[in-house]
C-alpha cells in the first residue's frame, strides 16, 4: 500500500554508474533493513521507477547517458511525491542545482553511513518538501 509506519523498511532505488558506490550504499541501506534496487544510469533508473515508484531515490549526479541532474528533474516533474537524495564526488557545485530540480537532500562523497541514513530518514519523514538537508 506504500504507507510507511515508523520503523518499516523503505524501498530505495540507487542510481549510480559506479558499481563500488552502488554496493557500498546498498550495504548501508540493507544494514538498516531497507529494501534496495539498483540502476546503472538515469535511463534505467527512471524506467524502474515508472514500473513501481520507490520511497526514496539516491542518485549520483555525474553519470553517462542521463546524468543525475536530468534524472532528478525528470522524476520530480513526473512524480510530485518523488523523494530524491543527490550525491556527487566530482562536482559539488552541482548540488544546489539538484535542489532546484527537487532533490530533498544533497551529499558529497565519500558518504558516511550515518549521514546517508539520516538523509534517507529525513526524506522519508517529509511528505514532499523543498528543504535540503545539510
Amino acid at each position: 500500500n506504500g504507507e510507511l509506519s515508523g520503523g518499516d523498511m523503505a524501498r530505495i532505488l540507487i542510481i549510480d554508474d559506479d558499481q563500488g558506490t552502488r554496493q557500498y550504499i546498498g550495504r548501508v541501506l540493507e544494514g538498516a533493513l531497507h529494501s534496495v534496487a539498483y540502476a546503472v544510469d538515469g535511463i534505467q533508473g527512471i524506467d524502474l521507477y515508472r514500473k513501481s515508484p520507490f520511497d526514496v531515490v539516491v542518485v549520483d549526479l555525474v553519470m553517462p547517458e542521463k546524468n543525475g541532474l536530468q534524472t532528478t528533474r525528470e522524476l520530480c516533474e513526473e512524480y510530485q511525491d518523488a523523494r530524491v537524495v543527490a550525491i556527487t564526488g566530482q562536482d559539488p557545485e552541482n548540488l544546489p542545482m539538484a535542489e532546484d530540480f527537487g532533490a530533498m537532500a544533497c551529499m558529497t562523497k565519500p558518504i558516511e553511513p550515518e549521514d546517508l541514513l539520516e538523509a534517507i530518514e529525513g526524506a522519508l519523514s517529509v511528505k514532499r518538501g523543498w528543504d535540503c538537508i545539510h
